[in-house]
């Protein structure tokens, strides 16, 4: 699924091709980007219709509740179907040690997740049933520092990858853009309508291609 436009109509078909299909399904990378832009916009409009005096504003008050809810219902539900798919994969990784695995259905923070879940199962099975195999009592790993460390490396990794990027591009807001976090691990914005700003290339062409933003 690309260039997906968020709405409430949009995110029940995100669901339920997760929920008929075995696969993970391929969203656009500014998936959560989207979402949080039109969770807010919605917050917005109910906060507006919340200081209104008029009476009209009553029932779009109450729509706009009832669509928020069934928002965060429907992005558990999405995140819940998403997340076992993810466990599986790396279930499967951990158990056959191969090495054709597909993650490119997966957002970044879901590889994140995906490499977090396949490194804890890794170890556990080295520290168990390899060792008993081997005639040795099993060995608990020490997680919380061995998963640091890792995150650790990967940071400097990306920050090395991030810096190597040629040439940025200025570009210029139309229309508002919330915070997000990119492979930098480094938080953007938010940014107004109009505001400039400088990217590296490939964040500049995301958000122009998601029709935030105009080269300048």
């Amino acid at each position: 699924m690309t260039d997906i436009k968020i709405t409430l109509e949009t995110l029940y078909d995100v669901l339920r091709n997760e929920k008929k299909r075995e696969d993970l399904q391929k969203l656009d990378p500014a998936f959560f980007i989207d979402v949080v832009h039109y969770l807010r916009e919605k917050e917005a409009l109910l906060k507006s219709k919340q200081e209104s005096q008029e009476v009209f504003a009553i029932g779009e008050r109450d729509k706009l509740e009832y669509e928020l809810r069934s928002l965060r219902r429907i992005l558990k539900e999405i995140y819940e179907k998403r997340e076992k798919k993810i466990i599986d994969i790396a279930l499967n990784r951990s158990k056959t040690g191969s090495n054709i695995i597909d993650t490119s259905a997966m957002l970044y923070e879901e590889k994140e997740f995906y490499q977090a879940a396949l490194d804890v199962l890794n170890q556990f099975r080295e520290g168990i049933i390899n060792r008993l195999f081997q005639g040795q009592l099993p060995e608990v790993p020490q997680l919380k520092s061995t998963l640091q460390e890792k995150k650790e490396q990967l940071k400097k990794e990306l920050d090395t990858s991030f810096q190597q990027v040629s040439g940025v591009t200025r570009i210029r807001f139309i229309r508002p853009l919330p915070s997000f976090v990119w492979k930098d691990l480094k938080e953007y914005g938010p940014y107004d309508t109009g505001e400039e700003a400088e990217f590296a290339s490939e964040v500049a062409e995301l958000i122009v291609r998601k029709g935030r933003a105009e080269r300048v």
